[in-house]
């Protein structure tokens, strides 16, 4: 890894802490990647959240429901 990383402290439970090294040794890797990974996970998440919401309030080149619904009937022939 090329990047500088930064210590951070979190406190879990004896469960959690048993949990995440079963896993950690299972995968053949440390408990700090198996950590880093799900923080990556998360971020990744948020920023694909914030990208949605915001496609979802742009309004350029959206129509109404009842435009789409006029339009649907013109292209069938309805009145």
């Amino acid at each position: 890894m090329g990047t500088a990383l930064k210590r951070t402290t979190i406190f879990l439970t004896e469960e959690q802490h048993e949990g995440l090294r079963r896993l950690a040794f299972e995968q053949r890797t440390s408990m700090a990647k198996l950590l880093r990974d799900a923080a990556l996970e998360i971020l990744e998440d948020e920023e694909d959240i914030r990208e949605g919401l915001k496609a979802l309030s742009d309004e350029d080149g959206a129509i109404t429901w009842e435009q789409y619904q006029g339009s649907r009937q013109e292209r069938r022939g309805e009145p």
